[in-house]
């Protein structure tokens, strides 16, 4: 009995030493009772280091004989004094000379520590950060909003999802993926932004909102059927998957255009986005009205002799009224060709009006527009990659006199 009052007075003395100043931290490992150390702790921990904060509670959450309360109070703390610790880790200049500064500083002035955690973009952080003190609404949609456009950047789209699963509250998450998706992220972002809205938020969203997310969601998903290397040219236009039909149609992109509408088709089952498969069959018609609407027996009068439009006659007149052309001294490169935007009738023949059927070629020897009846020719080129290049028949009589 004795030796238990002289270890109860010890730790009674210990404890007082320990509150008395900042130094005081060392006399609190000696004390025996588990339960007054861990008490102790959580009273003084403002006074002492940082490190030695951390040292002292993952002591006294070691301790034998501790309520779970108790216990859970010291883990609270020691998850709190570790988010201190990563903010002054990713600081570049320090504002705060301790954690006890920092501790004022996030109470008076929390827009700055957000800011220089998002400005090290350890969003993780800042989301840890954001639970111990309680963030302005909009400043706390705009902190998700930087972390889920950063995680869709990288293409982690399975942290993304747990993202916007652990926020609670329903109005934020909507309002952080719908203010990502206007900010035009890339293809595959775009496309499980869209898909996200439509599967947790359709009921939510107003009828024109709906039909652009839907919109965006088609469109994206004609985008992932083109070719890699040019789905930049049409990405501006995944929000607009008719308008990015008829641009594939005006290009040309006949291959592109097929699987395009086949997959509208699947898309539009059921769907209501301000377009249907009637509008896109309407488009088809125009541009086939269009292609088969050329002048395929064009008559031209020269010296009274009638000449025909066709390959054959075309010999002919090039015979009856030969011009020389002559090419340039050196090949030109390809972004010296003549732009296909540029001409409308084949430069040699001046007759073969290009269509969707009927494709424009460039000489790789002068770099014209012709068509497939005036580039039947193939020759060595200089500087160009293949053994016979196609090129024009003017440049291909030059070289071949």
């Amino acid at each position: 009995q004795d030796v238990e009052e002289m270890v109860n007075v010890k730790d009674a003395v210990l404890s007082c030493a320990a509150a008395e100043d900042k130094d005081g931290w060392q006399y609190l490992f000696p004390v025996k009772n588990a339960v007054l150390r861990s008490r102790l702790a959580l009273r003084c921990l403002d006074k002492w280091p940082l490190d030695v904060c951390l040292e002292i509670l993952a002591y006294c959450i070691s301790g034998l004989g501790i309520a779970d309360e108790l216990k859970a109070s010291l883990q609270s703390r020691k998850k709190e004094l570790q988010v201190y610790q990563k903010i002054l880790n990713v600081q570049d200049e320090p504002l705060w000379n301790d954690w006890q500064d920092l501790k004022k500083a996030c109470t008076d002035d929390p827009q700055a520590v957000m800011n220089i955690i998002l400005k090290a973009k350890d969003y993780e952080l800042c989301e840890e950060w954001g639970h111990l003190y309680p963030v302005p609404r909009e400043d706390l949609i705009n902190l998700h909003r930087e972390h889920l456009l950063h995680l869709l950047e990288m293409g982690d789209m399975e942290k993304a999802l747990q993202l916007l699963q652990r926020i609670e509250d329903p109005g934020i998450c909507l309002a952080i993926s719908e203010r990502c998706l206007d900010q035009h992220p890339n293809l595959a972002a775009s496309h499980f932004l869209a898909d996200y809205l439509t599967a947790h938020f359709y009921v939510n969203l107003t009828t024109t909102r709906r039909h652009e997310i839907q919109a965006l969601y088609m469109g994206s998903k004609v985008l992932l059927t083109l070719p890699e290397l040019s789905r930049v040219n049409y990405f501006h236009l995944s929000s607009k998957p008719l308008l990015m039909l008829e641009q594939l149609l005006m290009n040309m992109k006949v291959d592109s255009v097929a699987v395009a509408v086949q997959t509208l088709h699947q898309l539009l089952a059921g769907q209501e986005i301000g377009f249907t498969v009637e509008d896109i069959d309407n488009l088809l018609s125009k541009y086939a009205e269009k292609a088969l609407n050329f002048p395929f027996a064009l008559k031209e009068k020269r010296s009274g002799v009638t000449i025909s439009a066709s390959p054959r006659d075309r010999s002919l007149q090039q015979n009856l009224f030969p011009q020389e052309f002559v090419p340039p001294e050196k090949p030109p490169p390809k972004q010296q060709w003549i732009p296909d935007d540029t001409e409308k009738i084949c430069m040699v023949c001046k007759t073969e009006r290009f269509t969707m059927f009927n494709r424009r070629h460039h000489c790789r020897c002068c770099g014209r527009l012709v068509c497939s009846s005036c580039s039947t020719k193939k020759m060595v080129v200089e500087a160009c990659r293949e053994n016979l290049s196609r090129v024009c028949d003017q440049c291909y009589r030059y070289y071949n006199r």
